[in-house]
């Protein structure tokens, strides 16, 4: 079981200690942070956040209430739309379930609480792993940005998906 909270500055350290590489980092934040990332970084960015209404860092916490992901949320009251980003689970603790559940959670939260018609999120073609969690909790594909990154040679194009909320 997953559960959201927002982010604190006593979760820096965490997910600092997830983006230990380039690449990883770089298909995390899209060149948001710059590398290495920094708790000054993360720290502005949540300064940031907090400025904004319709921005929300958040952390996934599992059944002991440990910090094991991150991820930011982005309303657009307008279009009705929630856009999920800067998504990360615990690197020793993939491949459990855990980024699906914290998705389906932030989706939840979006439909159920917010009453947003759809969640939208992006994902390169570099991260196989990601995109079919992502599919698993919910997700579907929209439409590719091709050539969206250039990483040191490689070309990333971004996968966007969407949930739409369910009638009923």
């Amino acid at each position: 079981m997953v559960r959201l909270r927002p982010f604190k500055k006593q979760d820096v350290d965490k997910l600092l200690s997830w983006m230990r590489e380039e690449r990883t980092m770089a298909m995390w934040c899209s060149g948001i942070f710059s590398y290495p990332l920094t708790a000054e970084q993360l720290i502005r960015r949540m300064e940031q956040s907090e400025q904004n209404a319709e921005e929300w860092m958040m952390a996934g916490l599992d059944e002991q209430g440990e910090v094991i992901g991150h991820l930011c949320m982005w309303v657009d009251y307008k279009k009705n739309s929630l856009h999920l980003g800067l998504i990360a689970i615990d690197d020793t603790r993939r491949g459990q379930g855990l980024g699906r559940q914290m998705v389906e959670k932030a989706a939840a939260y979006a439909f159920d609480i917010l009453e947003m018609s759809q969640v939208t999120l992006g994902v390169f073609d570099s991260n196989p792993q990601a995109h079919a969690c992502y599919h698993r909790a919910g997700f579907a594909d929209d439409y590719i940005e091709e050539r969206a990154v250039d990483y040191h040679g490689e070309c990333w194009n971004r996968i966007h998906m969407i949930n739409r909320k369910k009638n009923g």
